[in-house]
């Protein structure tokens, strides 16, 4: 049987990868959140909805892709962060072929939501890519 820790370390091993590492110019891949302070980075945060005790495993994980934002200055003086689209969304199209109907020894993922563009709570502009993750569990016996 598969847990939430196992699915999050399968779709992270699918994208630790030097062709994504690359593009993360000195960020990191980190499993269910992103540590404070991190704002100047590019960052991968790979976090899981949950995965149930079925004979076949389904499950939801989530790949948020972080940017620093882009500063702009109004015409007024106000200042306003945009999120860098440019950058996610060349990461984000990266990341969907490693992930997209990928079928392991152990388990398979799927892309369900390719990116949505969210802003975090702290004023970062992230996308969040949704998969669907299916694994046989070898020791169900709930019958």
């Amino acid at each position: 049987m598969k847990t939430a820790f196992d699915m999050g370390t399968d779709v992270r091993s699918l994208i630790n990868v030097p062709a994504i590492i690359s593009l993360l110019e000195g960020g990191k891949i980190y499993p269910d959140v992103r540590p404070a302070g991190r704002s100047e980075k590019i960052d991968i945060v790979v976090n899981t909805l949950g995965i149930n005790n079925n004979q076949f495993q389904k499950g939801t994980p989530n790949i948020n892709v972080y940017v620093p934002s882009i500063k702009t200055t109004q015409e007024d003086g106000t200042v306003q962060y945009l999120p860098n689209q440019s950058k996610l969304s060349a990461i984000a199209k990266a990341i969907l072929p490693l992930v997209d109907a990928q079928w392991k020894t152990s388990f398979r993922t799927e892309v369900t939501d390719p990116g949505t563009l969210l802003r975090d709570a702290d004023g970062n502009w992230f996308i969040s890519m949704q998969l669907g993750y299916e694994s046989y569990n070898k020791q169900f016996n709930n019958y």
